[in-house]
């Protein structure tokens, strides 16, 4: 398999389309439409009571609302995906975090899109300002125990749709011991 050509198909504020030809491995040629976009930030912020921070926000594409952590993208000119990390989480949820640590990092979708998240994680965070955020998103912000998480995932299910990376980041945390 090999990358032979490539071809911008639309450029958004946000996104690009891109037309990538490539070889099969019996050597046809074949397209295969991506999607390019600025890396991303995922935050899995804990209070001092161990309550995870998640937001229930509504998603255009979805035409609903969405159980995720915080995130962002890193679109800031000159900033740092900590800086960006720290950035959105207050933003969006209005709480303060002193300590971000990067815990990994994976693409968000392989087979459409290239480009990568950053995990962070986010102890002790301390709320500090009810903001109003971005006029463009909707956002509900939601305290849940950590040790409830799972189970209460499980039951958002039926009501709205669930992100996936909220259980990955969880199984990683759990794993490399932050939680």
């Amino acid at each position: 398999m090999k990358i032979i050509g490539k071809k911008l198909v639309y450029k958004g504020e946000y996104l690009k389309v891109i037309q990538k030809e490539y070889l099969t491995k019996t050597k046809k040629k074949r397209k295969w439409d991506c999607i390019e976009r600025k890396g991303a930030v995922i935050i899995f912020a804990l209070t001092k009571e161990k309550e995870v921070i998640l937001e229930k926000i509504f998603r255009i594409p979805l035409g609903s609302f969405s159980l995720e952590l915080p995130a962002g993208m890193l679109d800031k000119k000159g900033e740092s995906a900590r800086q960006a990390a720290k950035r959105e989480l207050l933003e969006e949820t209005g709480y303060l975090a002193k300590k971000l640590t990067p815990v990994f990092q994976w693409p968000l979708e392989p087979s459409l899109v290239p480009d990568e998240a950053i995990l962070f994680f986010a102890p002790d965070v301390e709320f500090k300002e009810k903001t109003d955020g971005e006029d463009s998103e909707e956002i509900e912000v939601l305290k849940v125990p950590l040790e409830k998480l799972e189970e209460f995932l499980l039951e958002s299910k039926k009501d709205m749709t669930v992100d996936l990376k909220i259980f990955g980041a969880l199984s990683i945390l759990q794993n490399k011991k932050f939680v």
